[in-house]
């Protein structure tokens, strides 16, 4: 053999040999997150496979995995640790491609990672029929940011429409669970808003104006229910079934529009219920949001979803309330009347 002809298969071997090395030690990793019973490992392996890049030359590999992938499995195995049932995976024959659809979910819906391409990184987690982007995840900050307004309207203005609230809270389960797990697991900062179901939780909002005639409007909505609205300090407040109490009320503050700086609470006695589920639980109350919230609605994180509405004026960072001070604000009962006004009329 020639020497010019040695080197050249020589360096054909290496070359092939170099990208089989690749392609190995990805599929090493694969094995791995899809075997390992140990969190951690599998946090750590799904950042190296959302930051690696298999472009072999002389080795290719047709069927791939996306990056949007590997955020798919990384969350089906968190909430296998956690255990979380009433979910499926679905992988087509004829591509490697991950989608989750809900089993107790009576309406059309499928959910995949859409990756983030911006600075920030991390991914969406998107409903594909409406392209509605539930949560951002980003693996390298230990980060989950919700959105409160794509939930709402995915899952009140639509889905409610369509089925039970108790079919569509399987979905608002998995998403706060999954949330739960990374914040106790691994110390996630999560930003619930919407999901959040702390009693002292004061659920922060965005305001494109002085919310006038709001409590009226919900006044004459729940008229024709068996719960009344009732006077509060600043605000009102409605007693709902099983102990669940709503209080919209607001502190004042120079800052906000009209010196008024609204909340809405939510408490229950177990920190179990959330603004989402008084939404789906009570129509009256799910028809008032939708229409307000054009003027006041759940605050979701600016940085990554943007503003909720153009020109909404944000209130900051959500407020707690001293565990006393929450106790003992009981509702004073006192049956709200209309008042008349350009935008009740």
């Amino acid at each position: 053999m020639t020497e010019h002809l040695r080197e050249r298969v020589v360096s054909y071997v290496d070359l092939l040999s170099d990208d089989i090395g690749q392609i190995q030690q990805t599929l090493a990793q694969v094995r791995e997150l899809a075997e390992t019973n140990d969190p951690k490992k599998v946090h750590m392996l799904a950042q190296r496979l959302t930051n690696a890049h298999l472009n072999t030359e002389w080795v290719t590999v047709p069927r791939q995995y996306a990056k949007a992938d590997w955020y798919l499995m990384a969350m089906d195995r968190f909430l296998s640790f956690a255990g979380m049932p009433a979910y499926d995976i679905l992988t087509p024959a004829e591509r490697e491609e991950l989608t989750l659809v809900m089993t107790d979910l009576d309406v059309p819906a499928t959910f995949e990672f859409v990756v983030n391409d911006d600075n920030n990184g991390g991914a969406y987690f998107v409903e594909l029929g409406t392209e509605a982007r539930l949560f951002y995840w980003s693996l390298e900050r230990k980060q989950i940011l919700f959105n409160a307004e794509a939930i709402t309207d995915l899952m009140v203005e639509n889905f409610r429409k369509k089925t039970t609230a108790a079919r569509i809270r399987t979905l608002a389960t998995l998403l706060t669970e999954f949330g739960r797990y990374m914040e106790r697991e691994f110390g996630y900062q999560v930003d619930y808003n919407i999901l959040e179901t702390r009693d002292d939780f004061l659920y922060p909002l965005v305001q494109t104006e002085m919310p006038a005639g709001m409590l009226d409007r919900l006044f004459v909505l729940s008229a024709d229910s068996d719960y009344f609205l009732q006077s509060i300090p600043n605000g009102a407040g409605l007693m709902l079934e099983n102990g669940v109490e709503v209080r919209i009320f607001y502190v004042n503050d120079a800052t906000a529009i009209g010196a008024q700086r609204w909340h809405f609470q939510v408490i229950d006695g177990r920190d179990a219920i959330s603004w989402l589920d008084v939404l789906l639980d009570y129509d009256f109350i799910g028809a008032w949001y939708l229409t307000e919230r054009r003027y006041l609605a759940i605050e979701s994180d600016e940085l990554v979803f943007g503003l909720q509405r153009e020109g909404l004026i944000s209130y900051g960072t959500p407020v707690e309330t001293e565990p006393e001070a929450a106790a003992s604000a009981a509702p004073q009962v006192e049956v709200l009347q209309p008042q008349a006004s350009d935008e009740a009329e």
